[in-house]
């Protein structure tokens, strides 16, 4: 007792505890009042883990992305942090909103608690600055292209030119637009909002939480609200922690590429905003970015000031104006969501990154050069020859399902299956569909039975002498592709001899796709049909040389060149 005693006497904790503890509740414990509780706990735990994260943290445009992935990828628990993290700044958003809708439906902004209303507004509107500024700070593909679009809507608002350049700090995001946007993120946001949290406290002591309490109502704060606001602070810790668990953290995508035009899109709670725009373009587009936005800005800002002088009619408005802002922003968000979930370009492209993202973490793992995170790649053996594959094929070729559309699939390559699909139909997409090459019959399963086309691929198979082909039954294809297919009046299967159809003398071979991406309007392959440019004297030998042996590896290792 006497140690309890002494400290009190020099801190005063118990005397403190006992006044916060015991200070007036007008109307008795109510659920909604946690509401504000849950804020504080969010804002709280986004500032631990904010100092966690930057622990680790490197804002710059060469470490950014790096110092990101070996948080996550090799400190233990890492994944975990930055997952809750993440999922916090959308949960204080959600949080935020609540708290509002809360005010609005008891009418918690009426006289004497007209500011606490706006300062409110500020919380929920410091939130979405803060996610905006911390989004971009792991300098990958979704943070680089994102800032990209919500500068751009910011640069459409009244004096938005000079907060995008002030905020990217020159004429393209680089390290000027990280730093700033970590001092942003990490000090001057939060103190902003810590400050207007500790004032919404103030004024909640000083004049109440809400409208005026039934008679006879009148309580302390705890035991009742104090038990209510542990239990919904405890319900969001849990709701976090399981999120964050399930998804196993939050996405880090491939380190950003300026020339990459990644299919960006803001973060969820921006959605609605990005997807109104689409409904106003051109010049029309500043309706959707100042004028919209602005006119609800407004609208709630002057909620107190509708109802003390329009009285009923005025709440009317309050509520059915604010309803509608939140049903509108929820159908836009849920349409931007739908949309893109039917669109097939932007879910290929997001596939394709899914996949990036895998490979430059994995490659990470072996360090990081010093010129920055695209440099991750370098790790790759394969970088170069990759490099020039999107370079110079992949728009028309389609591998490991990427690119492609306009020219033969390159996957599996010349493989048992690839060769059975083209047999079958030719003039599928995955094949010369798109090209002039439309003259081969199909041999549907009318013209050609399974085991007579096993026969003609193993045929074709033992063209190429790597393939380990059936001898017998290579020796029955044979037969089909001469007599009953009538195949080599088209195909020319002799080292050298042209006809009108590439010659399929060790087809698919390294040394055939060579001369393919030499020179495909050679006599022996496609002659003057041909539609693929030459590359003889666009690549080197060598480069050439890595492009085949990049296409041939691709092939299901049954049917892998070994020459």
């Amino acid at each position: 007792m006497r140690i309890l005693e002494l400290l009190e006497e020099r801190s005063g904790i118990a005397s403190a505890w006992r006044n916060f503890a015991d200070r007036p509740w007008p109307g008795g414990p109510a659920v909604r009042h946690s509401l504000f509780a849950v804020v504080i706990y969010l804002f709280l735990q986004q500032a631990i883990l904010g100092v966690l994260l930057s622990m680790y943290y490197s804002p710059s445009s060469s470490d950014a992305w790096a110092s990101t992935a070996y948080l996550v990828d090799t400190v233990e628990l890492g994944w975990f942090i930055r997952g809750l993290h993440d999922h916090g700044a959308s949960a204080f958003i959600l949080a935020a909103v609540a708290y509002l809708t809360s005010l609005v439906v008891f009418s918690g902004y009426r006289r004497p608690r007209e500011l606490v209303w706006v300062a409110a507004l500020g919380v929920l509107a410091l939130g979405l600055a803060e996610g905006m500024t911390g989004n971009p700070l792991p300098w990958d593909e979704t943070g680089y292209w994102a800032i990209q679009v919500e500068l751009g809507i910011a640069e459409q608002t009244p004096g938005g030119s000079i907060i995008k350049q002030l905020v990217q700090g020159g004429s393209q995001a680089g390290n000027f637009t990280l730093t700033r946007l970590f001092v942003l993120h990490a000090f001057v946001l939060p103190a902003v909002l810590g400050a207007l949290l500790l004032f919404i406290a103030k004024q909640r002591n000083r004049v109440g939480v809400g409208s005026a309490p039934p008679r006879g109502r009148t309580g302390t704060y705890a035991p009742g609200q104090l038990v209510l606001d542990m239990a919904a602070m405890t319900i969001a810790a849990g709701s976090l922690i399981a999120a964050t668990i399930s998804s196993h953290g939050t996405e880090l995508m491939a380190p950003a590429d300026p020339t990459s035009g990644f299919q960006a899109r803001p973060e969820w709670y921006f959605l609605f905003l990005y997807k109104l725009r689409m409904y106003f373009e051109g010049p029309n587009e500043a309706i959707a970015t100042m004028v919209i936005p602005g006119l609800a800005g407004g609208f709630l800002v002057a909620i107190p000031v509708m109802e003390a002088v329009a009285g009923r009619l005025g709440r009317v408005l309050a509520l059915l104006g604010y309803s509608s802002l939140l049903a509108g922003a929820a159908v836009l968000t849920n349409v931007a969501l739908r949309d893109d979930r039917g669109d097939e370009s932007y879910q290929k492209a997001l596939k394709e990154a899914n996949v990036q993202a895998e490979r430059a973490r994995r490659l990470a793992k072996e360090g990081v050069m010093p010129e920055g995170g695209p440099a991750v790649f370098w790790n790759d053996p394969e970088f170069k020859v990759k490099q020039l594959y999107i370079e110079h094929c992949r728009n028309c070729h389609e591998l490991d399902g990427f690119g492609g559309g306009e020219a033969p699939a390159l996957t599996d390559y010349s493989s048992r299956e690839w060769l059975s699909a083209v047999i079958r139909n030719p003039s599928d997409d995955r094949f010369f569909g798109k090209t002039k090459h439309t003259d081969m019959d199909a041999y549907g399963p009318d013209k050609i039975d399974a085991e007579k086309l096993a026969a003609t691929v193993e045929f074709l198979a033992s063209l190429t002498d790597d393939m380990g082909a059936d001898a017998a039954l290579a020796a029955t294809g044979e037969k089909l592709w001469d007599d009953e297919l009538e195949c080599s009046t088209c195909h020319e299967i002799e080292a050298g001899k042209a006809s009108d159809a590439p010659n399929l003398y060790r087809h698919g071979t390294l040394a055939w796709v060579e001369r393919v991406i030499r020179d495909s309007s050679q006599p022996d392959l496609f002659g003057k049909a041909a539609q693929m440019p030459k590359f003889t004297d666009k690549l080197s030998d060598e480069e050439i040389t890595s492009l085949a042996k990049f296409v041939v590896a691709r092939r299901s290792p049954a049917a892998a060149d070994d020459s």
